[in-house]
């Protein structure tokens, strides 16, 4: 069967449609995309005691599934993911309805996370040691939830991206370091046959980067993504004085101008907003991040394969 273009993906999820400003689908249309978008709670149990809410958005593909996992900026929460325009779904959604395995969560201090409630913008406060807890426990809880849905053949994790906004772009960036630094199994003589323990995530988009965060740091992880040559989207607005030269100065560690790397993009938008506040404002950039997506993870190389190692049993 022939792979849908891109462009009749994003016709179809309503993303280009609500861009280029024509009709929105009939109640009957958009009644039945509905239907085929399904949610359902999960609860991620960290190593140091937490206990994180999230959604999971469950594809129809199984064992094919690519799978994204989607983080909030600072003093935001998984909503932010799931809040469409008008008629038109949610970035989760839109995801999902197009075979992707999709899972948003608060992050510790983030969301329902946050004294038992939704934290308003800005008002959380965080030390350097959450931050890392963010890396090291947080996003390690959101990985197992993901290994076991891996070994019920629902998702593929070898085909993994996160997308991190202002804070958590730092956050993905070390969680992709760790990811990476876990060394296969030692269950087989031949190295391509070794049972893996990691290095999963293939691709990252980073919207408003943050490169300076206490706790964090993304010097080192974009040096070995650089010489990885793992695909990244940088995202920042056109207005955005804030971010615009941490972007841009994360581009040029990311891709040297020596060197030719389409893989890694900086994208810019016409807006002063920043992280997800640029979600649902027809600047291009959930287009592009599904493009960059399609593109780099799910058209990526990446067959499901048994992650449980023998030397387990």
């Amino acid at each position: 069967m022939s792979r849908p273009s891109v462009l009749r993906i994003l016709l179809s999820s309503g993303l280009v449609v609500a861009a280029l400003g024509l009709q929105p689908q009939s109640a009957d249309a958009q009644a039945k995309a509905a239907g085929k978008s399904n949610s359902e709670s999960v609860t991620f149990s960290t190593k140091d005691g937490g206990q994180l809410k999230g959604t999971y958005f469950p594809s129809s593909a199984g064992p094919a599934a690519p799978v994204v996992v989607l983080l909030h900026g600072k003093g935001g929460n998984r909503l932010v993911w799931q809040a469409g325009k008008g008629q038109y779904p949610g970035f989760a959604q839109a995801l999902q309805q197009n075979e992707f395995a999709v899972v948003t969560v608060d992050l510790r201090g983030h969301g329902e996370n946050a004294g038992g409630g939704n934290a308003k913008k800005n008002e959380v406060k965080l030390r350097p040691v959450d931050h890392t807890a963010m890396v090291t426990f947080d996003m390690e809880a959101v990985k197992k939830f993901l290994y076991d849905e891996h070994q019920a053949k629902k998702l593929n994790m070898n085909k993994l991206a996160i997308v991190g906004a202002d804070l958590t772009t730092a956050v993905a960036l070390n969680y992709t370091e760790l990811d990476w630094s876990k060394e296969p199994y030692d269950d087989a003589a031949v190295p391509s046959q070794r049972t893996p323990r990691g290095q999963d995530v293939k691709a990252l988009v980073l919207l408003s980067p943050e490169i300076t965060v206490p706790g964090l740091v993304t010097n080192q992880a974009a040096q070995r993504l650089r010489g990885m040559k793992m695909p990244v989207m940088v995202g920042v607005g056109k207005k955005d004085k804030t971010d615009k030269g941490a972007a841009k100065k994360l581009a040029e560690q990311l891709m040297p101008k020596e060197e030719a790397m389409p893989y890694v993009v900086l994208q810019e938008y016409d807006t002063t907003a920043r992280g997800t506040d640029m979600l649902n404002l027809g600047v291009g950039v959930e287009q592009q991040m599904y493009k960059f997506l399609d593109d780099y993870v799910k058209k990526a190389p990446g067959e499901w394969r048994d992650r449980k190692s023998p030397l387990l049993d």
